[in-house]
């Protein structure tokens, strides 16, 4: 069972750093399967996450482990197969003289999760920025700066201390 939720969480999060611009016209359509099928199997990366969570915070019966059991066989043999039939593009890939282009690097920033913790009154919350716009749209957050002592005393606001606060 947690072998099966490592291997989903590490599909999860690689999906999110895998490149979405090709380097050379050889490796496009290896890199285009790859996240095809990462996408077919979960969606995307926020629902993977959610399933995840969901499959690690609730208790299993017998029959359910026997179908996740099931679930996690037959996903390992689509993607056994999967990696058979695209051995020859995997050792090209591995092979390719410029493993550290720019070109798979340039959008990297934008595939980054956009994660932002808010403080509630209950403790800290992870919220993705989607929902963060949300609920700062509705006035639901309240941004608190930090305090820092100036150079001849005093103090006054410090913008890089940002605390964000959930309100009730």
């Amino acid at each position: 069972m947690k072998t099966s939720i490592a291997l989903l969480a590490s599909l999860a999060t690689a999906s999110a750093f895998a490149p979405t611009t090709p380097c050379t016209p050889k490796t496009s359509a290896l890199s285009a399967t790859r996240r095809e099928s990462i996408e077919q199997l979960f969606g995307n990366t926020a629902a993977a996450a959610a399933m995840v969570l969901t499959a690690a915070s609730q208790p299993a019966s017998a029959a359910t482990k026997a179908a996740e059991e099931a679930e996690y066989n037959e996903l390992i043999a689509m993607l056994k197969a999967r990696s058979e039939e695209n051995q020859e593009a995997n050792k090209n890939y591995a092979m390719r003289a410029n493993k550290l282009a720019k070109e798979d690097f340039d959008d990297v920033k934008n595939r980054r999760p956009k994660l932002i913790i808010v403080s509630t009154s209950k403790g800290n919350k992870i919220l993705t920025k989607e929902e963060f716009n949300t609920y700062n749209n509705d006035g639901k957050i309240d941004t608190v700066y930090g305090t820092r002592m100036k150079q001849g005393g005093g103090e006054m606001k410090d913008y890089n201390d940002i605390t964000y606060v959930l309100k009730d």
